[in-house]
Parts: C-alpha cells; sequence; structure tokens
C-alpha cells in the first residue's frame, strides 16, 4: 500500500501548501564535452584547499560550454536535463558532478533559479546537471521507487538518472566516485532513496526541505559510507519538521538517525547557533570518516531555504560539506 500512496501525497500537498507548475524544461540535442587540472574545495572552516583530479587518458569528444539542454531515451521515454560545464574543463582530469533535482510540479529551470551553482561549479570545478522529472497526473514528479506493483507512477527515474551518467561518462571526463546528489522537497525526498538504491553511483546527498520516505528505509542498500547535509524548517507544513508523516514520512530526527546507524555513526551531535534563528548540528565518527550535518532553520517554511554559516550560503555549504568525500569516504 506504502508504494501506491506514496506519490498520491505529493500532489494535494504540494498544491495546497507551495507553487506548482506542470512547466517541463526545454528540450535539444546532446553536447559532449572537456577540461582543467586541479579542482579547489572549500574546507569546514571556510578555507580553501587544492586537490589534483584523477588523470585522464582516454580522448573526449571537444566540449561545449556553459549551459545547454540535453535529451536521453531511456525506458522509452525521452528524458531531460540541463548540462552546465564549466570553462576550466579540458578532459585532462576527472571532474566531480552535481545534480540537483527540483521539487514536485516544478522545473528544471526553476530549480535552477533557485538554487543556481553555475559560478560555483566555475570557481570550483564541477559539472553541473538539473534533470527534469516526468509528468504523473499533470504535474512532474520524481520516483521515489521502483515503478510496479502498487506505485502508481510509471517513471524510471533511477534508471533514468544511471542512463545519464552512463551517457556523460561517454562524452565527458567525470570523476565517478565524486557524484553528489542535491534537491528540493521531492528531489529532496529522492536524493535518500538515490543514497539507498543508486548507492553504487552516489557519493553523498544534500535534501533541502526533503525527507526519508518508509518505503527507502525497508528497501535501502547503502553499500559504501556516505556523507549527508540536509536543511529543513522547522514550520515546514508540506515536509513536517518532527513527525514527516506517520507511516509514509520520516521526520529530520529519525531521518538522521537511520543515516547515521548506516555510516556507525554514534556520536550524539554537537550544535552550534548561526545567525537567521538556524542551528547546525555535526555528528562525527563514521566509517570512512564520513559526517553528517544538519541545518535546523527556526520557523522556516517549506522553500529552498538560504542558509549563512560564516558568509558561506546554502549552495556553498553543500558543495563545501559533499565534497569532501568520496565512494571511499573522507578524502
Amino acid at each position: 500500500m506504502m508504494q501506491h500512496l506514496s506519490i498520491y501525497l505529493l500532489g494535494p500537498l504540494c498544491m495546497g501548501l507551495v507553487a506548482c507548475s506542470d512547466t517541463t524544461a526545454d528540450t535539444s540535442s546532446t553536447s559532449s564535452q572537456t577540461q582543467s587540472s586541479n579542482t579547489s574545495t572549500m574546507t569546514e572552516t571556510g578555507t580553501t584547499s587544492t586537490t589534483t583530479s584523477t588523470s585522464v587518458t582516454t580522448e573526449f569528444p571537444d566540449p561545449t560550454y556553459g549551459l545547454s539542454d540535453q535529451t536521453i531515451m531511456h525506458d522509452k521515454v525521452q528524458r531531460q536535463y540541463k548540462l552546465y560545464v564549466p570553462k576550466s574543463y579540458d578532459g585532462s582530469v576527472r571532474f566531480p558532478v552535481v545534480l540537483n533535482f527540483h521539487g514536485f510540479g516544478g522545473n528544471s529551470n526553476e530549480q535552477m533559479s533557485s538554487s543556481d551553482m553555475r559560478s560555483l561549479a566555475e570557481n570550483e570545478d564541477f559539472i553541473l546537471i538539473y534533470p527534469q522529472g516526468t509528468l504523473l497526473d499533470g504535474y512532474t514528479h520524481w520516483n521515489t521507487y521502483s515503478p510496479g506493483g502498487e506505485n502508481k507512477s510509471e517513471a524510471d527515474d533511477f534508471g533514468f538518472v544511471e542512463a545519464m551518467l552512463d551517457e556523460l561518462s561517454l562524452n565527458y571526463a567525470l570523476d565517478a566516485g565524486r557524484v553528489y546528489a542535491t534537491g528540493y522537497s521531492n528531489g529532496g525526498d529522492f536524493t535518500y532513496t538515490l543514497a539507498c538504491m543508486l548507492s553504487d553511483r552516489v557519493t553523498g546527498i544534500a535534501p533541502v526541505s526533503g525527507l526519508l520516505w518508509y518505503g527507502t528505509v525497508d528497501e535501502c542498500d547503502m553499500k559504501h559510507p556516505t556523507a549527508v547535509v540536509s536543511f529543513h524548517g522547522t514550520a515546514d507544513d508540506v515536509r513536517p519538521y518532527d513527525d514527516g508523516y506517520p507511516g509514509y514520512l520520516y521526520g529530520i530526527e529519525d531521518s538522521t538517525d537511520f543515516f547515521n546507524d548506516l555510516n556507525g555513526i554514534t556520536d550524539s551531535g554537537t550544535m552550534t547557533s548561526l545567525s537567521g534563528n538556524t542551528e547546525r548540528y555535526d555528528y562525527v565518527g563514521g566509517d570512512g570518516g564520513v559526517t553528517h550535518r544538519h541545518y535546523k532553520v527556526i520557523n522556516g517554511g517549506h522553500v529552498w531555504l538560504n542558509v549563512n554559516d560564516d558568509g558561506f550560503q546554502t549552495d556553498e555549504l553543500i558543495w563545501e560539506y559533499l565534497s569532501q568525500f568520496d565512494l571511499a569516504g573522507l578524502r
């Protein structure tokens, strides 16, 4: 029954409490890319350290820099995504990847407007992707379960993400050990599921105003220590902070405990008060040096939350945190 209701729940909540759209992203032909050598990453203290990416011996096609609309056929459906390639990319080293998923009823354009990481991709040397969900009952969505059975959605979104990464790997020097996923609302829910169901491809996740589905916990198959940094408001009535929706969505504390257990983190956490009525919780000591961070925004609603931590904003904080890790743990 859980799978059947999982998608139904998203529609009424979205229409009643957040602005929704059934607009989909524009489509275009696939382009290929290539560029730079050293990558710089912000550390936990806000400083910048430089690390060298894996060198490349394969020759890749010439890149098309900047933003482009891409399409790929998967499961007999033409799927769409926006691709951003920084000017520093030349195919000589492998670049990390950031996947940024829109919410229920939204689209890749709207998500890029809320979370525009293009300048960050230029400064920090990573390839940026805004995937586009498919329609369900007139609204775009991400399917947090496999198609079939009682699941109303037929979208194979796990397969779409895999196919997209496979296609890009043919044309770009991607660092397969550093693929990070972030997303808003239903897109944030989806990142939790990717950490469980596509663990061999996804290194770390950053859900914003998203929660962990009960069914994800039941089917979770996490294969490596997985870093999590989450952002959530206490006044979020689409994804309630404390209790979630019993039987469907776990609240933040249960979501945090679940991933801490999987990562071997027994630390009770340290709280730091920040500006903007925000509390940061840090949990350390996980397998492979993995840690867990949560930003609690007091009275924050169901939005892409604007958090400020030591001068860094949400998008920067996501990259700063996740970029420390690869599939083995702390780099």
